[in-house]
């Protein structure tokens, strides 16, 4: 296995997006009225990043394969 691991998200990015979800979330709930337009935008991040996770792995996949074909190669 070589060393390589994937770009995270900072840890003060994260919580700053924490921070903003759940004010976006009181806003809605207290000033809306409506919990679903505060657990939307919560929705889509989450959906986003399991996207990203997902292609980062499908590259370190292919990035395997190829390097186990250029050894066969050898």
């Amino acid at each position: 296995m070589s060393g390589w691991s994937p770009p995270s998200p900072s840890n003060a990015l994260v919580a700053g997006i924490a921070v903003l979800g759940f004010a976006w979330l009181a806003y809605a709930v207290l000033i809306q009225g409506s919990i679903l337009v505060g657990l939307l935008p919560g929705a889509l991040l989450v959906a986003v990043y399991v996207l990203w996770r997902f292609l980062v792995a499908l590259e370190a996949i292919a990035d395997g394969v190829h390097r186990i074909a250029d050894q066969r190669e050898e």
